[in-house]
């Protein structure tokens, strides 16, 4: 589903590495509290680790490569030891390096008062900004940075990566992505429904609800093919329903969608959350043919596992706060979408 039609209106905005080796390491076994290392530097280890890199480690943190660098290397005399091997690659971890981030992982989650720039990716259209804006509201969160894209697969990917620290992505079971071993989940929605969107003087428009074998009367608009996974899950669901859906043009975004459908007879699937914009109409699927699954993707090593229940809890509540966007909504909330929410 598409894609583009679940891309917000709102533009999005998103925001080398050393090449000389270190002697090996030399020191003991490092403990927690055993020298002067303060929790900042703790997440500073833990932001190259991730990062694999410390020139990308520095556009994280907002500073340059030289200053990371050399604060890095005062980090490893402190420790007294050598905390990565740099390449022209990046940096890995040396056997003192990996004792020290595993130490350093758990203490920097337990330190309270700490707050960190949360970076949210994924497709989940008004939901991904609405989720920031909760987040950002947090004691903990000393700002969020968003980053809209289509492909569930890349945003799973760079969760994996550490180039982001949470990810709101759909998929379509059976058609089910691939996750890492590095990544954990929570599945939000097991079975959101998809909706439909048509001009309000469309035929199907004058139901409150529509029959999935109506839409092969009518044109129908969806994703350029190859964006995502959707059409596989489309073709699949159509087979099987014996529906056969003829799309004679695609949009890469929602208001391209609109303007198809306002000028058209044309129908396009939308996210559920979709807002019913004056002259639009927004109809929910009989018995739901339609599903997808939302799912948070998140590191169990990253700084935002301690907060996943409390992210859960915004995204159930920014859903409770959406009701007026639709009829077909508010119809599915209240009778099945409410009751779903996941045990925090």
């Amino acid at each position: 589903m598409h894609s583009g039609f679940r891309t917000p209106d709102v533009t999005r905005r998103s925001r080398s590495v050393g090449t000389k080796t270190l002697s090996p390491a030399r020191a003991q076994p490092w403990k927690p509290g055993s020298v002067d290392v303060t929790n900042h530097h703790l997440r500073v280890i833990i932001a190259v680790a991730d990062a694999g890199g410390i020139g990308r480690a520095a556009l994280r943190l907002g500073t340059s490569h030289a200053a990371l660098s050399a604060q890095l290397r005062r980090i490893e005399q402190a420790l007294g030891g050598d905390l990565f091997v740099r390449s022209n690659t990046g940096c890995v971890p040396t056997p003192f390096g990996d004792a020290v981030l595993t130490d350093a992982r758990q203490q920097a989650h337990a330190e309270p008062g700490e707050t960190m720039r949360v970076r949210i990716g994924g497709y989940a259209g008004i939901m991904l900004g609405e989720l920031g804006r909760r987040i950002a509201g947090e004691a903990w969160a000393s700002g969020v940075h968003l980053r809209d894209n289509p492909d569930s697969r890349v945003n799973i990917r760079m969760v994996a990566d550490g180039d982001l620290d949470l990810a709101l992505v759909y998929d379509w079971p059976p058609v089910a992505l691939p996750r890492p071993a590095k990544v954990r989940e929570r599945v939000v929605f097991a079975d959101e429904p998809v909706f439909v969107m048509m001009s309000q003087r469309h035929p199907l428009a004058q139901s409150s609800v529509v029959s999935f074998p109506e839409l092969a009367d009518y044109p129908w608009v969806d994703e350029p093919v190859g964006t995502t996974t959707w059409p596989v899950y489309l073709q699949h669901v159509c087979h099987h329903a014996g529906v056969s859906l003829h799309m004679r043009q695609s949009a890469v975004n929602l208001s391209e969608a609109r303007q198809l459908v306002m000028r058209t007879l044309a129908v396009a699937p939308v996210l559920a959350t979709t807002e019913a914009l004056p002259g639009l109409a927004i109809r929910a699927l009989e018995g739901h043919p339609l599903r997808q699954r939302l799912r948070l993707i998140y590191r169990p090593d990253g700084p935002i596992a301690t907060h996943v229940a409390t992210v859960i809890r915004h995204l159930g509540q920014a859903y409770a706060d959406h009701q007026e966007c639709s009829d077909a909504f508010r119809t599915w909330w209240h009778t099945e979408g409410c009751y779903s929410m996941p045990v925090q």
